[in-house]
């Protein structure tokens, strides 16, 4: 057997509700165990600081001006210290056993592979330099700009998640052909089929619907899907949408921002109708694609798979649908927390110098390894 390493994963995704922890012991390869998950939330001010800077970028020239700002350096001194609060309390949980690698992912402030630029917000020097005064956690490793490398290599830069999907399915011991997708801001999916993977993203998940909450009803989401349960879809709003997606084409990796999508279409829609014709679009986004697959079982994670509003339309298909939360982990449910698990799965192999993204899950050009390691100081 290989040597085994415990890794401890964060991720903070465009929902920007708060941080997911994870930790795991891995080779980085095939042998998985699933330890602790904790959640850190962000307060509303916080939300609406990260989102009203977010907004302030439309280009990657702005991004890289907005980076030197002092409204930036004091935001990400801000998340990195929170980043360490959770760090603290979850590994409180495991304090006989040592971290070898944390994987630190930060939160994507802009990301456009055409430009090769993606930029995730938060300080890894300023992490490690926290976890050099800490006695459990002053000898981890910590790996971070996981996406940069494959962005310069052609690919993407996302979804970087499909290879942790992968050692999931091998873990449970389920047998593919199996369509993962992730309902998170973006809605990803890692297709599995007789040994061979393939993924992409493929449209809005939940950035539109939460925007449109936030703007019609002054909630941050629309939980278990209440409001969208109870208006009506536009749809011929919803095809014309639904029709500018890309299709599934073989070898053909798209990744999306938040920013690519918003809602000037969707504003003559009654607060109650837009909410029901976006999660309308989401679940069909999600259909459209599966029905050109060789697949009969959609696993869902991400926080999408709460919208009973998207889960009615899945259910009303040809698709056996099963959450990520029916799967036996051992430890309880773990949908909330696959993507951190991947992160801390991913630094591994960064750690092992193995590659985290291929050809054919981010369209890079070969193999590529990922993960920048921060050295000790």
């Amino acid at each position: 057997m290989n040597k085994i390493y415990t890794a401890l994963g964060t991720m903070s995704g465009t929902s920007l509700d708060g941080i997911d922890f994870s930790i795991i012991e891995t080779d980085g390869e095939d042998y998985l165990n699933i330890i602790s998950s904790e959640y850190l939330e962000f307060s509303n001010n916080l939300k609406d600081r990260i989102s009203n800077l977010k907004l302030k970028i439309k280009s990657t020239d702005e991004c890289r001006a907005i980076i030197k700002s002092k409204e930036y350096k004091e935001l990400s001194r801000e998340i990195t210290l929170l980043h360490y609060e959770g760090i603290q309390t979850i590994i409180t949980h495991v304090h006989k056993i040592p971290i070898h690698v944390v994987g630190f992912h930060g939160i994507t402030l802009w990301h456009k592979p055409e430009d090769k630029f993606t930029h995730q917000l938060g300080d890894p020097l300023l992490l490690k330099k926290k976890f050099n005064k800490h006695s459990h956690l002053k000898k981890s490793s910590l790996i971070f700009d996981f996406r940069k490398n494959d962005i310069l290599n052609g690919g993407q830069g996302a979804p970087l998640t499909p290879l942790y999907h992968r050692a999931i399915m091998k873990h449970l011991k389920i047998v593919d052909p199996r369509l993962i997708v992730n309902i998170g801001g973006i809605i990803n999916v890692t297709y599995l089929n007789r040994g061979n993977i393939f993924s992409t993203d493929i449209g809005p998940g939940n950035c539109l619907i939460d925007k449109w909450i936030k703007k019609n009803f002054n909630k941050n989401f629309d939980k278990d899907g209440k409001i969208s349960l109870e208006g009506r879809v536009n749809k011929i709003i919803a095809n014309n949408f639904l029709n500018r997606l890309s299709i599934f084409k073989k070898q053909k990796n798209v990744s999306y921002d938040t920013s690519d999508f918003d809602l000037s279409e969707f504003k003559k829609l009654s607060p109650k109708n837009g909410a029901t014709t976006l999660s309308y679009i989401s679940a069909k986004t999600i259909l459209n694609y599966a029905k050109n697959l060789d697949v009969k079982i959609i696993i869902l994670c991400g926080g999408g798979r709460h919208n009973q509003a998207i889960l009615n339309i899945l259910k009303d298909d040809k698709f056996k649908i099963i959450s990520i939360d029916e799967l036996d982990f051992g430890i309880g449910r773990q949908g909330d927390f696959i993507e951190s698990q991947a992160f801390a799965y991913l630094a591994i192999r960064s750690y092992l110098n193995l590659p985290i993204s291929f050809p054919e899950t981010t369209g890079v050009r070969e193999p590529c390894n990922g993960g920048t390691i921060v050295k000790n100081f």
